[in-house]
């Protein structure tokens, strides 16, 4: 940009274009990366109009621009201007948009500089940008069947061992004395000689039986538990080499 005045362009300013017609009022400047220079600026319909916000405006170049106190002269025709790409007041001029806006100008008549941004024969100081991408990792959760659960009733024996009591009779010798009448009689001897009477004796006998009986009720539920886990993955990222070419120019 070749001005009056090596300050840059203040907002507020009227804007007109190379024959005097007006503009609009200055809202946004754009400045070089690298030198700090203003390169492009944003006017806002009207002569001394307020901008407000985000609103958009018409984009213009400051190539071959003259700047005075209380005016910029842009050198653009009013109608190419206004058939400029618009941009928001505080939006970011990307490379790209840069691109598309130097287009519009060198496919309409009144432009100073054709030449694309970035291109090798700009002047001293210009930039040009890329834009570097990475993978990043994101990792979410879904609910997805991984089993099955079945409730059997399986039967399984052990060894049950109870105490229980019985009782049986014994047999003991009761002596009695002898008794002239009314007394048991002895006994009958028997063929070898030996008296002998026999007595049945009694006892209990433990008598074992199983039976089945219902002791509890089971069912089957399902909870949720958590667990932390680790997931990994292998992600690319770009990297930014600096190739140049030629006779390299000493550092200022």
């Amino acid at each position: 940009m070749s001005t009056d005045s090596d300050q840059n362009p203040t907002v507020g300013t009227t804007a007109t274009d190379r024959d005097g017609e007006v503009l609009g009022t200055v809202s946004a400047v754009w400045l070089d990366d690298a030198s700090g220079r203003a390169t492009w600026v944003g006017l806002t319909a009207g002569a001394h109009a307020s901008p407000t916000g985000d609103d958009a405006v018409v984009v213009v170049p400051l190539d071959g621009a003259r700047a005075t106190p209380d005016r910029l002269q842009l050198a653009v025709e009013a109608r190419v201007a206004r058939e400029a790409p618009r941009l928001g007041a505080t939006q970011r001029l990307t490379p790209e948009d840069e691109l598309r806006l130097r287009a519009h100008y060198a496919r309409t008549a009144g432009t100073t500089d054709p030449t694309p941004a970035a291109a090798p024969s700009e002047p001293a100081g210009a930039t040009g940008t890329m834009t570097r991408s990475e993978e990043r990792l994101t990792v979410q959760t879904t609910v997805e069947p991984w089993g099955r659960a079945v409730l059997r009733v399986e039967t399984v024996t052990e060894e049950v061992m109870v105490p229980v009591r019985v009782t049986r009779q014994r047999a003991r010798i009761e002596h009695l004395p002898l008794a002239t009448t009314g007394g048991p009689t002895a006994a009958a001897p028997s063929a070898d000689g030996q008296a002998s009477e026999w007595v049945t004796l009694w006892g209990e006998q433990p008598v074992v039986t199983v039976e089945r009986v219902p002791v509890e009720r089971v069912r089957l539920r399902t909870g949720w538990v958590s667990e932390d886990r680790v997931v990994s993955d292998r992600l690319a990222h770009e990297e930014l080499t600096v190739e140049t070419t030629g006779e390299a120019s000493p550092t200022r």
